[in-house]
This record gives structure tokens, C-alpha cells and sequence, in this order.
């Protein structure tokens, strides 16, 4: 198979393609329109792309109104504040789509993001049918491929979810065709253009397609160019364009690097700690080939094609010397699909993420085009090979079936009996217009697995799409209306309670919408101290995307934050677990649901529970920017539990640079703040047990934590007024071999046959529970540590390894069971997950949070930086100080902070592990912040050097070209 780069009418192609390109976007939308949803999903789509997209809008606006003015590179809304460039780089900044919302008016984002969502797909398969025009396949043949390349399982989902994944599909193509015209000695501009738009679209996205584009080169030459190519020529095309390309990108690279190396992504554990994926990944990834409906993706290899593909990918294989290149490259592919290591690879060392199956994607859907091009010509041998293929295939499914049980695979497996089918007729009985068969088939297919994809009830997309209207809804009411006349004039940070949802059915991080400072965020890349920090404490909902979300609800850290306010839905879990400090200030209107949450002896509407939004005020908010004059010495702060640490910052600063900065300091005083609660673990089998070997063999089996000590009404008086936290030292689990798991199942279940006659099946059981445990990817590291308290379940969640982004290996924690007002509890209830063996080094500390702590609250507020002014990337305020200290803050460190006091440069340093801070000596001053993006101006200075390179270049071809007519 040759590129041809000779002109061909193609006209009729785009037209037709268009045309059919209808028909497939009323099978990939039109289901959620009918049904009265939208194409938003309730998680990225809601939290991420859409609202980003509307802030970046108002943004470009702004530049476009006053282009010479001070934008905005700080966010305040973002979390505890981030970079705007760092967020918008990776979502909409290189996004070519995301700027087409400049179109449409400010009240119809929605739409837009939409209509958005359905140009990128047309551009989908606008792309493969450029890039197919260069072979000599017949326009049917083309439009064949392109609906494969298109309704795929990959992007089906990623168009709602990810929508700028749509982007390398676009991409890949482009990029193939640029090669290939260096390769045949041509310009190696239209490459430039095309890395240059890699580059700029998003760094992941171009880290993947280089690599793939790296491949393509090496396979291209190895097995069609080797003996003919001007490689020294064409190597320095290649590098012209790889040069060219990365210095006029620059500008926006040069940041995106520096930001990716300061994040929580860096340092991430490889592949998850996977080495191999769970044995139902090799079982069912046969029949992911052609699930093209599915909305479950195993470690994102999704493939889901149509089923022609399979008998296509027969035909290739059965004459590989013909089609070297898709035959190799199909092949590495599938070796590549087993290893998690290199799924790690390809997504930045992290985790074992096989999004990169972007890229099969288009050698699939030639392949496909190849069986299409010489479908009504095949020999009755060929035939015979890719009918028992096809078999073997079937009975293959059918044994995955019968483990399974898979009701989604009814259709594929038609649509491949069917195309087989098809195959014999055209071959033996000649039928006119072959190709319009066989391109009805594929688009029957098609459209078929796109309406299953997103058709209610059969566990696909539509139930976690938003309805019509919702969105708008749902922005309105995201504190229950009671963030509507909130006083903004001064700075404060808000938040809710851990699995507290005021909106039913959603995770809603991010809050791009109100105009409040909540402290929870939810992107792609974090601020890597801030991360350290969360660690440092231990907060049980850090992830590597969401560092802080609401800080497991913990006192000191609210206030800390500068939280003055918490939004908590009465009906919802955790609503009592209050942190210290905050009571109710205002309440929605009471609603009565009669069926469910009620007291069962209610004999009047007074005695009902009514369902309400309420939101908690505290007086106990940090300020922003704060004196101290006390400090704690890093080694001491090592030492402290994480409980400690947390209360430590009431007392004092750490100072995490040169301890210069502390010469004029007080030590911090750091006793009495917490108190060590003696426990004793309980099993429901009456037994003590040893946390250090818990042996857990008993799905049923339950445990108390009791503290001896709180019998004494004096000892539970001493610690009322305290928040009780368990620290967690040590957390290590180690499941049970799947041999010893079935063991202790089964003899659970001769253990609660405790009535006359009952009878065990083991054999049946024996299948039950070891098809379970394969299909749930047991044994695995996966558990939870639930403990139950009047407030409510708090939990240690070590997630499973096929969470991808979302996974962090859980080797401590602090859980907060809340604050005790009077009565201190005397028993906790723990239950773990999973049957294996827990290792759990850990004390129950008491958190006092009496009179001494309210007194250094009150120090703190009296110290914070008064008549506080907010710019664009600045913040500036006036301090009088007694002696030297540190002026502390919430603000997140970065060496995009510089400052001036009294309109001298100061030193910035790192205080409290994360955030920002500046020695001050003793007297009045006039503080200066302000942000600037780290690695812009060295980027600016290379792009720059780029545009003249660019220029220079151009010139000289032009010149050339003239000159050799």
C-alpha cells in the first residue's frame, strides 16, 4: 500500500461523508435528546470542561477588550488559589474547539459546548477521510473506514467525558500524512503545522502522539523505505520540523513543563504498583475487540469497534507480507495491550492508563478499509479462513459469556455473523453494488452500538448524563440559594462536609460558578506542595487530582483555610459532624418527606424530621495572610503525629527554608494541645485483638474500639470540648491467595449453618465465589476501614489499582470521627472490608480545641494583614509588628510569588510545608504579593527566537522555490 499525493476529485467524498455523517451523530446524540438529557456528564464534563470552557471565554474576552491591561494568572476560585494558566493549558488553552464558544452569546454555553461536542466528531471523521483519500480506495470503501474510525467505544465515551480526547483523532491522521510527504522527499512545512498544533493542543495528548508518531516513522522506513530513502535528507526535514515546531510552541510548553514537574503528578507510583493487570483483564479483553455499546472500560483499553473488524484483521493476517505495517504494527499493539507497564509509559510514568489506544485506532479502521477494497473478490480459501476464525472467535465469546453474562455482546455478535454472512453472498452469488452492502453493515453496526451506548437502563452513559435544563439548575441551587447575599467585600473560603451532596447523585468539586472561594478543587494537575502538606497531615481524601477536598471536615484545618463558612444538606451523611466553631446561620425552607428519615413514633408534624440546607458560620476563620512570631523547628515537627501537626498550626509557623529566617523567634509552645486516648480493640467474638496482626477471616465479623479510661465520668468531662481523631502510624494490607480467600468462605458458611436440615453445596459455592472474586479482580489491594460513631461512618479507603488518576497507595491516615461537644463517646465501631491480614499501628488522639485554642485564634486574627486589596495576580495590605516574625498564609506556595515590603524586594519563603510566607522585622509595612507564570518569559524568549527562525526559513524556501520554478 502506497501514499499517492496525486490530486483526485474528491468533492463527492466530503459531501457524502457529510451526508452520512448526519445519520451518525442522530445515532451518537439523538438517544440522550430523546430521552431529555444532555451530552454533560455529571463528572469531568460537569466539574471541568464546560465550566472551564465558560471561564476561559470570559477570560479570552477580557484580552480581546483591553488587551494592554493585567490579566488574570491567579485564581482565587480554584481551590486555595492556583495558577489559571496551569488549569487552562491542559483543558482549553491549546484547544483549537474550545475558542468557537466566542460565537455564541454568554446565556447559551450549554448549547455551545454542545455543538462543540458534535464539530469535533464531524472533524473526527473529516480527518480519516483526508487521510484515506491518499490510497486508491474506492469512496465507499473510505466512507466504510470512516465510520469505524468514529464509532468506536474510545470515543463514544471520551466525546461526552473528555471531549478534547476527540483531538489526537484528529490529529494522528494529519500527522501520518505530513510524515509521509517528508518521507517522499516533499516539503516538511505542512509538518511543522501539524506538530506545532500537537504540541500546543494539550502536553499529554502531545507526549502520546509522538510517541506514536515516533513509531509510525520507525515501522514506515523499516518496512516500505529502507533501501530507498535519502536519510540524511529526510532526517534533516524531520528535525527541522521537530525544532521549528517545539520553539514556536514554547511559550506554552516551556510553562506546561514547569508545572507537570510541580505537581502532585510528579513522583506518582509506576503502573500503580501493577505488574501484571487482574487475570478478568486477559479473560475479557477478547470481546472488548468488538463491544463497541460498552460503557466499562478495563484500564481504558476500549476498543469497541465494529464487528467486521474482527473478520477484517483475519483477512490481514492471513497475507501479513502484503500489509507489513498494519500487520506489525496491530501486532505490537496487542503485546503492548497486556504489559501495564506500558500503559504506565504512555501516560507520563503514572498510572497503567492505556488511553494511548488512541492510536490503534487508525491503522483498525484501514485494515478495515483493505477487507471493504477487495471484499467482492475473495478466494473460497479466504473465505474458509475467516469463516473458522470467526468461529473460533464465537466460541470463544460464548465462553466468556457463559462467565460473564454479558447481554451486551447479543448485538456485536450478530452484527458478525451477519457481515460474515455478507462476505460468503457477495462471493458466491455477485450482488450489484457491493460496497454499498457491505457499508450498510457497518453502519447498522455502528450506529447501532451508539444508540446502546447511550440508551437508558443497560448501565450506559445516559444515567450519568445531566437533563436538560439541569445544569443551569444546579449552578443555582449548589448551596441551596443560601450562598445569594453573602458579603464578598472581604476575603473567606467556603466548604462543605465529607459525602455530604446538597445535589443528590453528583461529585461536584470544583465551583467555578457562585463567585465563592471553596476550598475544594478537582484538575489534572495540583500544586505538588499542597499535596505534601495534605500528606504531611494525612488527610484520608487526598487524591493526586483532588488534594484537599474537604479536609476530612477537620477543625484546625478549616480555620486554618480561612473557612467561614459551611454549606451542609440536613438529609444527607456526616450532616451532624460539625467541625468545632460553626453553628447555624441561616436554614432553607423546611420540607417534610413523609417516607423516608422519619421517627417510626411521630404522632405530630412537630415530631417529624424536616429535610433542609443549612449553613454553618464560624468566628474562627485565619485570615488570609497572618504574623507570627513563634516558630517550630522542622525535625520537631517531624515528630509530631499528624493530629499534632495540624493543631500546630494554631501555635506556631514551620519555616521550610533556611532556619535564618527564625533568628528573632520564639520557639512555639506546642503542649497540652492534644491528648493521647488509650483504646483496646473488641471483637463481637468477645476476644481482645491485636490491631499490629488482625487476622480477618469473617466477613461478619465485627469490632469495637473502646477506651477504658472514659468509664470515669471525670476522664470523658477532662476531654469534652475535643475533636477525636484515630492516627493511623501504619496501615498495611496483605489479601488472602484466592485458595485461602475460598477457604474462610466457605467455612463462614458451615459456620452460619446453625438450623437442623441445612445443607452446603461447596462445589457450587467453590465456582460462586472464585467467578466473583476473578470478575472483581481479587485477590487485589483494594479495602476499606469503616468506622461507625453518632456522627456517622468514617472511612480509610485504599482504592483499587484500576482507578488510574484517581489511586494513591495508603500507608497512613488520619480519620476524623468528629467533635465532642459533651459527652465523650466511649466505643467506636470497626468492621474492614475484605477478609486478609491488617497490620494498623495507630492512637486515638483528642484535639483540644478549648479556651487555649480559641485564645490563639484570636492572636492570629489581631495579627492578620489588615486593609487587604486584591488586583489581577496581587494581593497588598499594611502590618504593624512588634519584633520580627514570619508573615504566614493559605496562599499556595510557588516560585511564581514575588513580593515587595514597604516597596522593597523580599524574599519568598516556604512556610507550613505548602504556602507562602515573608520574614518581617519589627514595624509598620506595606506588603506587596504578585504572581507571574513560572517559565513564561524563558518560553516567550524561545518562541520568539521561533518566529524569527519560522521567518528566516520561510524566505529562504520561497526564494528557493522561485529559483527552481
Amino acid at each position: 500500500m502506497d501514499f499517492s499525493f496525486k490530486r483526485r476529485d474528491v468533492k463527492k467524498l466530503y459531501l457524502k461523508y457529510s451526508l452520512l455523517f448526519i445519520m451518525i451523530a442522530a445515532c451518537i446524540f439523538g438517544t440522550y435528546l430523546i430521552f431529555g438529557h444532555t451530552f454533560i456528564l455529571n463528572r469531568d464534563a460537569l466539574n471541568q470542561h464546560l465550566p472551564l470552557m465558560v471561564k476561559y471565554r470570559q477570560a479570552v474576552l477580557e484580552f480581546l477588550r483591553h488587551p494592554f491591561h493585567a490579566h488574570q494568572v491567579w485564581s482565587w476560585q480554584m481551590g486555595l488559589g492556583t495558577d489559571t494558566f496551569q488549569v487552562y493549558s491542559y483543558y482549553t488553552l491549546g484547544d483549537v474547539f474550545s475558542y468557537l464558544a466566542l460565537l455564541f452569546p454568554a446565556h447559551k454555553m450549554t448549547m455551545a459546548y454542545q455543538v462543540i461536542l458534535i464539530l469535533r466528531m464531524y472533524c473526527v471523521g473529516l480527518a480519516f477521510v483526508y487521510f484515506a483519500q491518499h490510497f486508491r480506495f474506492r469512496d465507499n470503501v473510505i466512507l466504510g473506514g470512516t465510520i469505524a474510525y468514529m464509532v468506536n467505544a474510545f470515543l463514544l465515551y471520551a466525546c461526552i467525558a473528555q471531549p478534547f480526547f476527540t483531538t489526537p483523532f484528529i490529529l494522528f491522521p494529519l500527522i501520518v500524512v505530513q510524515i509521509e510527504r517528508v518521507l517522499q522527499n516533499r516539503s516538511a512545512w505542512p509538518l511543522v503545522g501539524a506538530f506545532f498544533w500537537m504540541l500546543v493542543s494539550n502536553y499529554y495528548l502531545a507526549y502520546v502522539l509522538g510517541i506514536g508518531a515516533f513509531l509510525y516513522l520507525v515501522l514506515r522506513v523499516a518496512t516500505h523505505y529502507r533501501k530507498t530513502l535519502n536519510y540524511l535528507l529526510v532526517l534533516g526535514k524531520l528535525a527541522f520540523a521537530t525544532v521549528t515546531s517545539i520553539l514556536l510552541a514554547a511559550v506554552l510548553l516551556v510553562p506546561e513543563l514547569n508545572a507537570v514537574m510541580n505537581s502532585t503528578r510528579a513522583g506518582s507510583q509506576f503502573a500503580n504498583g501493577l505488574k501484571t493487570y487482574p487475570l478478568y483483564y486477559y479473560l475479557f479483553l477478547p470481546k472488548q475487540l468488538i463491544n463497541g455499546g460498552q460503557w466499562y472500560f478495563m484500564f481504558w483499553s476500549a476498543l469497541g469497534i465494529v464487528s467486521i473488524g474482527f473478520i477484517a484483521l483475519v483477512y490481514l493476517y492471513s497475507q501479513p507480507r502484503r500489509y507489513p505495517l498494519l500487520a506489525i504494527s496491530l501486532s505490537l499493539s496487542f503485546v503492548m495491550l497486556l504489559i501495564p507497564a506500558v500503559g504506565a509509559f504512555f501516560n507520563g510514568m503514572m498510572s497503567a492508563s492505556n488511553r494511548w489506544t488512541l492510536l490503534i485506532y487508525l491503522p483498525l479502521a484501514m485494515t478495515i478499509c483493505i477487507l471493504l477494497e477487495n471484499a467482492a473478490s475473495l478466494s473460497r480459501h479466504q473465505l474458509w479462513i475467516l469463516n473458522w476464525a470467526t468461529i473460533i472467535y464465537l466460541v470463544v465469546l460464548l465462553v466468556t459469556y457463559f462467565f460473564q453474562n454479558d447481554d451486551a455482546m447479543f448485538m456485536p455478535v450478530f452484527f458478525l455473523i451477519g457481515s460474515m454472512m455478507v462476505l460468503w453472498i457477495l462471493n458466491l452469488h455477485g450482488v450489484h453494488h457491493p460496497d454499498y452492502w457491505l457499508l450498510a453493515i457497518i453502519l447498522l453496526n455502528a450506529g447501532f452500538n451508539a444508540i446502546y451506548a447511550a440508551f437508558p437502563y443497560n448501565g450506559g452513559f445516559s444515567s450519568r448524563m445531566l437533563n436538560r435544563g439541569e445544569y443551569q439548575t444546579m449552578t443555582k441551587n449548589r448551596y441551596g440559594g443560601l450562598d445569594q447575599g453573602l458579603n464578598q467585600q472581604y476575603f473567606y473560603r467556603v466548604s462543605t462536609i465529607s459525602q455530604n451532596k446538597i445535589i443528590p447523585g453528583v461529585n461536584w468539586d470544583n465551583d467555578l460558578t457562585s463567585g465563592l472561594n471553596n476550598i475544594d478543587s478537582y484538575y489534572s494537575l495540583q500544586n505538588k506542595y499542597l499535596g505534601a502538606f495534605s500528606n504531611s497531615l494525612q488527610n484520608i481524601q487526598y487524591t493526586p487530582n483532588i488534594p484537599i477536598r474537604q479536609a476530612d471536615d477537620r477543625t484546625v484545618l478549616n480555620n486554618f483555610f480561612g473557612v467561614k463558612y459551611l454549606f451542609v444538606q440536613s438529609n444527607g451523611d456526616n450532616a451532624t459532624k460539625i467541625p468545632y466553631g460553626y453553628t447555624q446561620d441561616q436554614l432553607t425552607a423546611p420540607i417534610i418527606n413523609y417516607d423516608q428519615g422519619q421517627p417510626a413514633d411521630a404522632k405530630k408534624k412537630t415530631d417529624l424530621i424536616p429535610t433542609q440546607t443549612i449553613r454553618y458560620k464560624t468566628k474562627n476563620a485565619f485570615p488570609l495572610l497572618y504574623w507570627q512570631d513563634t516558630y517550630i523547628r522542622p525535625q520537631r515537627y517531624q515528630q509530631l503525629s499528624a493530629s499534632a501537626k495540624e493543631r500546630a498550626l494554631a501555635s506556631g509557623v514551620v519555616i521550610n527554608a533556611s532556619q535564618k529566617n527564625a533568628k528573632g523567634m520564639r520557639v512555639a509552645d506546642l503542649s497540652n494541645a492534644v491528648q493521647t486516648v488509650k483504646s483496646v480493640l473488641i471483637s463481637n467474638r468477645l476476644n481482645k485483638v491485636n490491631p499490629n496482626h488482625l487476622k480477618y477471616t469473617d466477613s461478619d465479623e465485627t469490632y469495637q474500639l473502646q477506651f477504658p479510661a472514659m468509664e470515669k465520668s471525670s476522664n470523658r468531662k477532662q476531654l469534652s470540648g475535643s475533636e477525636v481523631h484515630i492516627d493511623f502510624s501504619k496501615i498495611k494490607y496483605t489479601p488472602f491467595s484466592m485458595k485461602e480467600q475460598l477457604k474462610y468462605e466457605q467455612q463462614h458458611l458451615l459456620e452460619m449453618a446453625v438450623n437442623p436440615g441445612q445443607y452446603i453445596n461447596h462445589r457450587f459455592n467453590q465456582y460462586k465465589y472464585w467467578r466473583y472474586h476473578v470478575l472483581n479482580g481479587s485477590p487485589d489491594i483494594s479495602f476499606k476501614l469503616n468506622f461507625k460513631s453518632k456522627f456517622g461512618t468514617a472511612t480509610v479507603d485504599q482504592p483499587k489499582q484500576s482507578v488510574l488518576s484517581l489511586f494513591k497507595k495508603v500507608k497512613n491516615g488520619t480519620l476524623n470521627i468528629g467533635y465532642y461537644n459533651g459527652k465523650f463517646s466511649e466505643k467506636l465501631t470497626f468492621k474492614p472490608t475484605k477478609l486478609g491480614t491488617y497490620q494498623l499501628k495507630y492512637q486515638v488522639t483528642a484535639v483540644r480545641l478549648g479556651h487555649h485554642y480559641q485564645n490563639q485564634v484570636r492572636t492570629i486574627q489581631r495579627h492578620g494583614l489588615k486593609n487587604l486589596k486584591f488586583s489581577p495576580n496581587q494581593v497588598a495590605g499594611n502590618i504593624t509588628t512588634t519584633r520580627t516574625g514570619i508573615l504566614t498564609s493559605s496562599i499556595p506556595y510557588s516560585t511564581g510569588w514575588t513580593a515587595t515590603v514597604n516597596g522593597k524586594k523580599a524574599a519568598i519563603i516556604r512556610t507550613n510545608q505548602a504556602f507562602v510566607g515573608i520574614r518581617l522585622p519589627e514595624g509598620t509595612h506595606h506588603v506587596v504579593l504578585h504572581y507571574h507564570i513560572p517559565g513564561l518569559k524563558l518560553g516567550a524568549i524561545a518562541s520568539l527566537i521561533g518566529l524569527i527562525w519560522t521567518f528566516l526559513w520561510a524566505m529562504i524556501t520561497i526564494i528557493m522555490n522561485r529559483r527552481h520554478g
